[in-house]
């Protein structure tokens, strides 16, 4: 079988290319294509151990899946798969990070500008949106952008999936990964100070919802006062949250 793993980052210097075909048995587990992988081409083992597994910094998907919602280092490899191998960050770069902006697509985001009055409402229905979808209302000035927002949608149902979510709540850890602090006290902080007249809705799901069942999902989706979208993600904002994902996977 080939299985062609894409490579991004200082990773492209390393391996002298930006992605690589390996071929492996039918059959093979993720880690065994991961130990072939370091085996064959030394410079990925800076982002590969020698029992073929993943080293802290560097993230991985398979078919632009995380491999852990796929079963993790069992996964059984398909003919065909492509791979995602990133850093998270190196020497203060944020640019790997921000490259995967661009690559969240499966997540299907709704956002609406609203007033301060029906923010109040929508917060109401946050913590009763569809499975597999996160909810939140964040004021405009802090609006990074519908990718951003993507990613740490994704971010926090995956979290909470694999259970290294801080909070109980989806639409509280939503916060604490889009301003990158692990800590609730300090986002609950910030949220006290909020004092807008504008505020962005903000509606991601990684499969359809149903807006039957979805009030804030119902109240947006014919929204047509979308809010302006930033020409690009703002640096400080990308490193705060480099640094939350980092908190949890060291």
């Amino acid at each position: 079988m080939r299985v062609k793993i894409e490579l991004y980052g200082f990773l492209r210097n390393l391996a002298g290319t930006k992605d690589v075909v390996i071929e492996v048995p039918e059959g093979s587990t993720l880690r065994e294509l991961l130990f072939i992988t370091s085996s064959k081409i030394p410079g990925l083992r800076e982002a590969i151990s020698p029992d073929g597994q993943l080293k802290p910094y560097f993230m991985l998907f398979i078919n632009e899946v995380d491999y852990e919602l796929l079963g993790g280092y069992d996964y059984v490899v398909r003919d065909g798969d492509s791979l995602q191998l990133l850093p998270i960050s190196h020497g203060g770069s944020v640019k790997p990070l921000e490259e995967y902006l661009n690559r969240v697509s499966s997540m299907k985001v709704f956002t609406c500008l609203v007033d301060e009055s029906l923010a109040k409402e929508l917060l109401n229905y946050v913590d009763i949106v569809n499975s597999g979808c996160v909810a939140q209302v964040i004021p405009r000035r802090y609006y990074y952008g519908a990718k951003y927002s993507a990613l740490v949608a994704y971010l926090t149902l995956r979290s909470m999936k694999l259970g290294l979510n801080v909070s109980k709540k989806k639409s509280l850890e939503f916060l604490l990964y889009y301003f990158g602090d692990r800590q609730i006290g300090n986002v609950l902080s910030l949220i006290k100070s909020w004092q807008d007249e504008e505020y962005v809705a903000i509606h991601a799901c990684l499969t359809e919802a149903t807006e039957t069942e979805d009030v804030f999902l119902r109240t947006i989706s014919s929204c047509s006062n979308k809010p302006a979208e930033p020409e690009r993600t703002p640096e400080e904002a990308v490193s705060r949250l480099v640094f939350g994902v980092l908190r949890i996977l060291l």
